[in-house]
């Protein structure tokens, strides 16, 4: 009887402990006009990467979004965050363009030319301490983990 109720403790705890991704989806629509400018990675988003086991590319500065009204754009980043240790990192001067979208929440999507190997790029929003970030899961949404911008002198 003792290992039965140990065995349903666990589960039970492990059941628990999954499916808690926090919510952080701005509920407000951005206007593009708040998209202007030059985006930077945050502190967060290098110790997400560190955290996910990236090793390369470990700076702010490394990782820039310039978006422009025209929609034209430029990024250099990872497009697909580290695929069974592979890290996609890619710098686009061009071959880039923005829009505002929506997959299931309210989306900054690229479209680059070369595409990525796996999908699109594209970023939610949040606010905080309010500063409207650019964001995408860096691993499991369970984690917690994160690769966000700032725009820089907002």
């Amino acid at each position: 009887m003792l290992m039965k109720l140990v065995t349903l403790l666990s589960v039970v705890s492990l059941l628990a402990s999954c499916q808690f991704s926090e919510n952080r989806y701005l509920t407000r629509l951005v206007k593009p006009e708040e998209l202007i400018g030059s985006w930077r990675a945050t502190e967060l988003s290098i110790k997400s990467l560190r955290d996910v086991g990236v090793r390369e590319h470990l700076s702010v500065q490394d990782h820039t979004v310039v978006l422009k009204a025209d929609g034209s754009c430029s990024i250099q980043t990872l497009v697909n965050m580290p695929d069974e240790g592979r890290v996609d990192y890619r710098t686009y001067l061009t071959g880039c363009r923005w829009r505002l979208g929506n997959i299931g929440h309210q989306t900054l999507e690229l479209d680059l030319t070369p595409a990525p190997a796996k999908g699109s790029a594209y970023y939610y929003f949040a606010e905080e301490d309010g500063r409207l970030l650019l964001w995408q899961y860096a691993t499991d949404p369970d984690a917690w983990r994160y690769m966000e911008y700032e725009r820089k002198g907002a």
